[in-house]
């Protein structure tokens, strides 16, 4: 089967049909399920049946939910994750995950799109080989399990340094390494081997408890917390080797923000452990991985040089610095700033006053005595004063709050993001259709370039983020289509589908599978007055830029018979690039549309012509061909030299009526000067006849008589 039979089958649902090589029907297939013995079944690629009614909550991974599947001959046993739509998965990071080939990874069997019978829409699934087994830690359960250290070595610490080694080496982050994910592969031995469960249904991080985050990820909303590094795996997996161990959980019960704030005031290795006392070489690597500063948290690197037996003696986290004297907001007290930071929003009057009196500025340094921060702040009240009414309150209040922890993520009306979670934040926004307003402020008033500037962790590399930022905004500001919000997303995130209001049902992420989309809204009876809209083109440009490249102008002119060429062209180069089938129903909604391009050529005959050869690529969906006829240079110019020909012709037609009618004008005149005329013309026959007659004589010696 080929690539485009099987994008054609992923978009299938009614499994009675065999779809070979023909994306319409496969189209419009999409809408329908199967139902065998009692079961709704979803279908993807024609080789994996996923079982709609029966769910695998032990293997949910955040809100996305798990599935039975199995392969279509019924070989192989399957576990499906079928993605939430405004949850952006890793497809891009597939390929990847592929080659990573270690017993703690599940093998990853197939990805794709499939129709999905309970929401009637499309969405996108993984389908992992069901050799998981039981979890080490159901969710909910206290996380503490009591095991002995010899055990954690051997079962996860060293298996999992070997696998972490392979993902430095591809540049991966797994992001969901936690005792909740880890699996028994189905061994009855203890301990058992451990097994990682699904990392790429969800961003990064986005399905981590804020326990297995370091403190700034974990103040971030669990979708904006970034790309994550092989530092926040690290610590991950220093989380889940305390949980295996320790007999107590000292988080149990305590919210996310009591649980950062507990981090921030003692340190995440105590937080963690609790009271639980471990010794031996152990407490070395929990120390190294749970340190909270990036710079002193043990790399990969180090964590190989302690196995190999080397003790490095990890430096001891300083203690929370606190100041002598509390900070008054409201009826809290505050005597740690970053906690302090955290809780800004909630007290934004009370913040706006100790500003404006003062007083924060004298806390700052009288009672912190920190000379940096004091700079920051200072820099804060000469760029935007409040007292002089000057700039946004929830502006200020969001760089304050760099200002006093410059490490958190940029807060901003009820958002939190880390520099590089922007993307995942915009693309939920838009999916969930909420206003774009606070996201796109984080570029207009560079609040996002303001946070960059504080940072100076090697968790990021700032240039780029900078130039990538700037960039952004440029695009921000362009009002025509190919800019705006809409090429925003498509650029910040390489995982959105498709958002366009035609493709509502469907999960488009290529070209390809756009034009199969096109082709069963067109079947439906929901053709758009324009296939090209904001959304199609941005994301053409973003996925797929030399499609809609060329046309862009034409896109957006205002003219009727410009958006008409536009849309075919591009949608004919698409067929054209990716070898698509026929598109039947694209041609019989485009066709009516073409005559308004028709009456742009000028000779009756090639009009004819041309509507004869619409006609029969209407039928055989022939889009390429369509277009192809259209866009004929040598006909194009044909018709310019037979129009042109035509003017002429017409011009010099036009200036002897024009004497005709001046002359008619004053008959009298007009009869004396035609008659003279006339004279002369018959003068002027007459002798040349004589005078050739007189030399034809004169040459052959004759003579009249």
């Amino acid at each position: 089967m080929s690539a485009d039979d099987n994008q054609n089958d992923a978009r299938s649902g009614d499994q009675n049909e065999k779809i070979e090589g023909d994306p319409a029907v496969a189209a419009s297939s999409s809408q329908k399920s199967d139902n065998m013995g009692g079961s709704v079944i979803a279908r993807l690629d024609n080789k994996v049946d996923v079982f709609c009614d029966s769910p695998m909550p032990l293997y949910n991974s955040g809100v996305n939910k798990a599935y039975r599947a199995s392969s279509k001959d019924g070989s192989k046993s399957l576990v499906a994750i079928v993605c939430e739509r405004h949850i952006m998965p890793r497809r891009s990071m597939t390929d990847v995950y592929r080659s990573i080939d270690d017993p703690m990874m599940v093998a990853l069997f197939a990805s794709g799109v499939v129709f999905w019978p309970l929401t009637k829409k499309e969405h996108f699934v993984f389908i992992y080989e069901d050799s998981l087994g039981k979890p080490i830690l159901k969710a909910g359960d206290k996380a503490g399990l009591g095991w002995r250290a010899e055990d954690v070595m051997s079962a996860l610490v060293q298996p999992m340094v070997k696998l972490l080694m392979g993902f430095r080496d591809r540049g991966f982050v797994h992001g969901a390494i936690r005792a909740e994910n880890m699996y028994d592969g189905g061994a009855v031995a203890q301990p058992p081997r451990i097994v990682l469960g699904d990392c790429l249904s969800a961003p990064v991080s986005c399905t981590q408890p804020v326990l297995y985050e370091t403190r700034h990820r974990g103040m971030a909303d669990p979708l904006s917390r970034g790309l994550g590094t092989m530092g926040s795996d690290l610590y991950a997996l220093g989380v889940s080797i305390a949980v295996l161990m320790r007999s107590n959980d000292p988080m149990r019960g305590l919210s996310d923000d009591e649980i950062i704030e507990r981090k921030i005031t003692i340190g995440s290795y105590a937080a963690v452990t609790g009271k639980d006392r471990f010794k031996g070489d152990i407490l070395e690597l929990l120390r190294g991985l749970l340190h909270d500063e990036d710079s002193q948290r043990w790399t990969i690197e180090e964590v190989m040089s302690w196995m190999d037996g080397r003790r490095l003696s990890p430096k001891q986290a300083m203690p929370r610095k606190k100041a002598p004297r509390p900070m008054a907001l409201d009826e809290e007290r505050y005597l740690i700033v970053p906690v302090m930071a955290m809780d800004l929003e909630k007290h934004s009057k009370a913040a706006k006053r100790v500003i404006e009196d003062g007083s924060l500025q004298l806390w700052i340094e009288r009672s912190l005595e920190d000379e940096e921060m004091a700079l920051r702040y200072e820099g804060l009240i000469a760029d935007a004063p409040p007292h002089a009414g000057i700039g946004d309150p929830a502006v200020q209040l969001s760089v304050l709050s760099m200002v006093l922890d410059p490490e958190a993520p940029l807060r901003y009306k009820g958002m939190s993001v880390m520099g590089d979670g922007v993307g995942p934040a915009l693309a939920e926004v838009a999916m969930l259709k909420k206003p774009f307003g606070p996201v796109v402020d984080l570029f207009n008033k560079s609040l996002l370039f303001q946070w960059l500037s504080y940072q100076n962790s090697t968790q990021y590399d700032i240039t780029a983020l900078f130039n990538k930022f700037e960039k952004a905004k440029r695009f921000i500001k362009t009002e025509k289509s190919g800019g705006g919000v809409e090429r925003l997303i498509y650029f910040l995130s390489a995982d959105v589908p498709c958002l366009s209001d035609v493709l509502t049902n469907y999960y488009v992420t290529s070209a390809e599978e756009l034009l199969v989309a096109f082709e069963a809204v067109c079947k439906a009876g929901k053709a758009p007055t324009r296939f090209l809209d904001r959304h199609v083109v941005a994301f053409l440009y973003e996925r797929d830029q030399k499609i809609i490249e060329p046309y862009i102008y034409d896109v957006n002119m205002d003219e009727p018979y410009r958006m008409v060429a536009a849309d075919l062209h591009a949608l004919a180069m698409i067929q054209r690039r990716y070898s698509l089938g026929a598109m039947p129903e694209i041609g019989k909604v485009m066709a009516p549309r073409l005559g308004i391009l028709l009456k742009r050529f000028h000779d009756r005959k090639i009009h004819e012509t041309l509507n004869k050869d619409i006609e029969n690529f209407k039928k055989t969906g022939d889009l390429a061909k369509m277009s192809a006829a259209l866009q004929n240079a040598d006909l194009v110019k044909s018709d310019h030299i037979g129009f042109m020909t035509a003017m002429r012709e017409y011009e010099i037609i036009e200036k002897e009526r024009k004497i005709l009618d001046e002359g008619m004008g004053n008959k009298e005149m007009f009869e004396v000067d035609s008659g003279r005329q006339i004279a002369a013309i018959v003068s002027v026959v007459a002798s040349s006849v004589l005078i050739l007659f007189v030399l034809l004589m004169f040459f052959s010696g004759k003579t009249f008589f």
